[in-house]
């Protein structure tokens, strides 16, 4: 075989393996495989981190000290002073998992685990750190009333006298471990028909107290959730059958639907994951939706712009709280047609039955009314916001700060003296932010899979233009042969005379034009 025809062969040859393997067979390979891990498959890699994250979740809580409580009450504006972050780590495991296989779903309840972390903490901040904070019980209560029976005011201000006994302001100095762990006291071994009459209805919710002796709790924001089960049961999509559903839930509490919001519109629904896990291969263009249960609504995170984390690309998303005054699919979060939250915070009452209003930290991208009715709080981006960092390939957020806060209102209540002069605020308590910043150990597995990406990318594009140049070499070689194979060899003929002058063969009788002959001519004289 000539060489030519053998390069012409090595080269398409290697050109078509570069095309075929690094356009149509890795890619749809790759693909086929992240479609098949990012699963709840039982036994599974993903599995197995889905049902117990492997490490603490960074948990910051900032606490809004009251500098002047005394003003307050007077009718003053709040100043707020924030203090924080207190770190905790988070540990998060779901426990008595049921599948089901004819379905495709995972049923689970949630349990929550802080650990503090001092060194992590703000300087010179610990648990035993002292702040003058609201006793959010005693506000949630008279405020409760006001919203559902405000004629019953002058009642509850009499158990909260025997409950709490005669509390001479709703704003306490206590520790930090005492607002957010061991709790403030909640006697209810009271006799007056008041104090037992609230106590029966804390007693039907036992399970947000911690309890202490027969009818005898403590309140704490958190302390009642630490280490416990979370009764309420959610049901998840596997994505067995279909990736793209995977981890999407479709009942909590039992129930298909939530009869929480409004009815004639969509925030009843489940749409989304439930924030644990995403599915793989994201487009560009798709909002990543989650389920918070804490907040019985479901929140969708905007594409960005393409970003990086340690190397690995990434794709930038951001959530806000939205505005129901303007979105259609958020109207029905109102409370009633003309009474809609400002743009950037929820009434939680429907959800949690306390009168707590969800915003941004500081009111960050809120409606800024609220924000004149306090001092102290500075809104930012680089420390308000929502963000995450996902890769896309793998549905994975390796860089996520997720970010809340928590408020009351407040305002004058004529038949509660502690508040009979309050001014009208919405009160900012506290904030929390969960956040994740994957270190290498869990990086290493997506970093192999982009080496393994860019390898095969640079070898499909070094077959290509090495087939080229092998194709292009057979080409130049075969040209070459061509042209010598078409070069003539020309021979010069002079042509021979016999004696009388004439060529061999010529009919022609004259002779050949010599210089002699020239010469011998007449040259005709000229005329003078």
């Amino acid at each position: 075989m000539q060489l030519w025809l053998k390069l012409g062969i090595a080269g398409g040859s290697l050109f078509m393996f570069g095309t075929l393997f690094g356009f149509a067979i890795f890619p749809p390979f790759l693909k086929s495989q992240l479609k098949k891990q990012v699963t709840l498959k039982p036994g599974g890699e993903v599995r197995q981190m889905w049902e117990v994250v492997p490490f603490g979740i960074d948990f910051r809580i900032f606490l809004f000290n009251i500098t002047n409580p005394d003003e307050i009450k007077a009718g003053a504006k709040p100043i707020v002073n924030e203090v924080g972050p207190f770190f905790y780590e988070e540990y998060k495991e779901k426990v008595d998992i049921v599948d089901n296989e004819e379905e495709d779903t995972a049923e689970y309840s949630n349990k929550v685990t802080w650990k503090f972390v001092p060194d992590k903490c703000g300087p010179g901040l610990s648990e035993d750190t002292v702040i003058t904070f609201p006793h959010v019980m005693i506000l949630s209560m008279v405020m409760s009333v006001l919203r559902e029976k405000p004629g019953m005011i002058g009642f509850v201000a009499k158990a909260v006298d025997s409950i709490f006994k005669k509390p001479d302001s709703i704003f306490f100095k206590a520790t930090v471990r005492e607002f957010l762990w061991t709790g403030l006291p909640i006697d209810c071994t009271v006799q007056d028909l008041q104090g037992k009459a609230i106590c029966s209805l804390l007693a039907e919710n036992e399970a947000a107290f911690i309890k202490e002796g027969p009818q005898k709790y403590r309140f704490a924001l958190l302390g009642a959730k630490n280490g416990t089960v979370v009764p309420d049961r959610i049901k998840v999509k596997r994505g067995l059958n279909n990736y793209v559903e995977v981890g999407e839930v479709v009942e909590f509490k039992g129930e298909k639907k939530q009869n929480v919001w409004a009815e004639d519109g969509p925030c009843n629904d489940y749409h989304g994951t439930d924030t644990t896990i995403f599915h793989a291969l994201l487009f560009e263009d798709e909002d990543v939706v989650s389920f918070a249960t804490d907040l019985c609504i479901s929140l969708p995170a905007y594409y960005v712009k393409p970003s990086s984390y340690k190397g690995v690309p990434t794709n930038l998303y951001t959530a806000d709280l939205g505005d129901m005054n303007k979105d259609e699919d958020l109207k029905c979060l109102c409370q009633a047609p003309d009474k809609c939250m400002k743009k950037g915070y929820i009434d939680l009452f429907p959800c949690v039955g306390a009168p707590l209003i969800a915003s941004l930290p500081h009111f960050y991208l809120g409606d800024p009314f609220y924000l004149s009715q306090v001092d102290g709080l500075k809104p930012n981006k680089e420390d308000h916001e929502i963000f995450m960092n996902f890769v896309a390939l793998a549905g994975a957020p390796i860089e996520a700060r997720k970010r809340l806060q928590f408020n009351m209102f407040i305002h004058a209540v004529e038949k509660f003296k502690l508040m009979k002069t309050f001014p009208d605020a919405l009160l900012p308590l506290f904030w929390v932010e969960e956040g994740v910043a994957l270190d290498d150990e869990y990086l290493a597995p997506l970093k192999m899979l982009f080496t393994m990406m860019s390898i095969v990318n640079i070898m499909k594009w070094l077959m290509m233009a090495l087939g080229l140049a092998l194709a292009g070499t057979s080409g130049f070689l075969k040209y070459k042969e061509m042209q010598t194979s078409q070069k003539l060899t020309i021979t010069k003929v002079s042509p021979k005379f016999t004696a009388n002058g004439m060529a061999p063969g010529s009919t022609d009788k004259k002779r050949p034009l010599d210089v002699n002959t020239l010469q011998s001519q007449t040259v005709p004289a000229l005329d003078n």
